[in-house]
């Protein structure tokens, strides 16, 4: 009975121990795979811009920079606040106004945040335009929009759809006969 207890005891102090290990590396496996994705990224871009020696390897340590000033500024949540657990019609008057002002000040720091990185993009094109091309240089600052297929090859514009305003939708704009086309 006490080598049973013993054995628990063991199993539970060794659970323990790892559920903490996890918790405190936790932030540290973050870091490390955005640290890998940033060199990644790097990497991929140093291949397509084809540089060799060292302007390759200037151009990793200053791209990792920059790419640490950028996440720097991102910081603003994409989405408003939790309504404490309340319905918008639970809301009392003057929790609707405190939310109204958290949405303003929470937009007023996007564009804070979208100002300095800006800032970020402007230092760092000058840092590049030493040593590159305006060709290279439009690779890292402008960025290429991927066709969708599901929208016959347009790009996408949100949740409208793929069409842009003035593009014609399909439907005949002269003449439409509705018996004849039907």
């Amino acid at each position: 009975m006490k080598k049973i207890i013993l054995w628990g005891f063991c199993v539970i102090c060794l659970l323990c121990s790892e559920i903490a290990m996890a918790q405190d590396g936790k932030d540290r496996k973050g870091d490390m795979r955005r640290e890998q994705m940033m060199e990644k990224r790097a990497e991929r871009l140093a291949d397509e811009l084809e540089l060799k020696g060292d302007a390759r390897s200037e151009f990793l340590v200053t791209y990792k920079n920059y790419q640490q000033d950028l996440m720097s500024h991102r910081k603003t949540p994409p989405f408003p606040a939790d309504l404490g657990g309340k319905k918008e019609s639970e809301l009392t008057e003057e929790e609707a106004a405190e939310r109204i002002k958290a949405e303003f000040d929470r937009k007023a720091q996007q564009i804070v945040d979208a100002y300095n990185t800006l800032e970020v993009d402007k230092k760092y094109y000058e840092v590049f335009s030493k040593t590159m091309s305006a060709k290279q240089l439009m690779k890292i600052f402008v960025p290429v929009r991927k066709m969708n297929a599901r929208n016959g090859g347009r790009q996408s514009v949100g949740k409208g759809g793929g069409r842009l305003f003035g593009e014609p939708n399909g439907f005949p704009q002269n003449g439409f006969e509705r018996e004849a086309d039907w």
